[in-house]
């Protein structure tokens, strides 16, 4: 084998890992959407989010479009990192993809954490007009490399976001990102999939209540403590989620391979699993055939038990129930 072949097939396993890697990113991560949305009483779900991002915009629920700008604002910003570090210039993006009325700035006015229930004010952030200098301060300091280890530094970090408090809304969703974003810029992570909403979630109230005790008794310890072992446990568990969604990935390239061979392609069995729940016309364009093609490809695998179906209203559902069963499991 000449130098220039082996650099070729090189490049072509390098390329197939990273769309591997892509491939296994859309559905770990539309996950975290949903539970760091919930924490802001956003409700829905996985169905409903899947089924709904292949709706055009206007037909979309609020409710899904908000989740669905969560994924976005993520995904952009991990590409935003190989070009720029954690910056105000990437927050203010993050924050004009998940809330695209803000525009991307800085609160103006003064805003409070009021508790919905009793109406009772919680917490004061700082006046708007600090925001600028406090920003400034808070990017000095994670972009510093003064031997704090990366995971103290993420909790530290997330804490004074919150305190800070830079927006008028969004400031929980922007702030979970942010700490994924600077686990996977100091390396600790190599995509920003960790599961860190859903340790939070269910852990709600004593989340608070540490970030309160911080702000009010100075007790760094508990909180710091409280967030190691989340990402201690939420990596695991994604460990465990990505590993599932391997091997059914696996499963059903094999399967399509032996049993359906005369419609197999990689390109398939991937349209199915980056999009769980999909149509014929966006398969269609997901693999540059016409959707009459597309169609007899999903009726096939569903007649085959491979895939489920589902009509809501216009639409045509078919679905990846197992990997949908797998992403729901943990």
């Amino acid at each position: 084998m000449d130098a220039s072949t082996f650099f070729e097939r090189r490049f072509e396993c390098l390329f197939t890992e990273l769309n591997y890697y892509l491939l296994l990113l859309s559905p770990a991560i539309l996950r975290e959407s949903i539970a760091s949305s919930e924490i802001e009483n956003i409700h829905t779900t996985m169905i409903e989010v899947l089924q709904n991002q292949l709706f055009p915009e206007k037909e979309q629920r609020e409710t899904d479009k908000e989740v669905l700008r969560y994924r976005d604002a993520i995904l952009w910003g991990k590409t935003q990192l190989e070009k720029l570090p954690i910056s105000t210039r990437l927050i203010l993006g993050i924050q004009n993809k998940l809330i695209p009325s803000s525009h991307g700035n800085y609160r103006q006015q003064q805003n409070a954490i009021v508790n919905h229930r009793t109406m009772q004010r919680i917490y004061t952030p700082p006046v708007a007009r600090d925001i600028p200098q406090l920003m400034s301060n808070w990017e000095t300091f994670i972009n510093m490399e003064e031997g704090i280890d990366p995971l103290i530094k993420a909790a530290i970090s997330h804490y004074q976001f919150e305190a800070i408090h830079p927006f008028e809304d969004g400031n929980g969703r922007t702030g979970r990102i942010l700490m994924v974003l600077y686990l996977v810029s100091v390396e600790v992570l190599d995509w920003p999939i960790l599961f860190i909403s859903g340790y939070i979630n269910k852990n709600r109230s004593e989340y608070y209540q540490l970030l309160n005790d911080i702000t009010n008794n100075n007790k760094w310890d508990e909180f710091i403590l409280f967030m190691l072992n989340g990402f201690y446990l939420q990596a695991k568990e994604t460990r465990e989620l990505l590993l599932k969604i391997m091997r059914l990935f696996e499963e059903y390239k094999q399967k399509s391979k032996i049993e359906h061979r005369k419609i197999y392609s990689a390109d398939l069995v991937e349209a199915l699993f980056t999009f769980p729940i999909i149509t014929p016309v966006k398969l269609g364009k997901e693999l540059g055939i016409h959707y009459a093609t597309a169609s007899r490809h999903l009726h096939q695998l569903a007649k085959a038990k491979m895939l489920g179906e589902q009509k809501v209203g216009k639409y045509h559902f078919f679905i990846n129930k197992e990997l949908l069963k797998v992403m729901q499991s943990l």
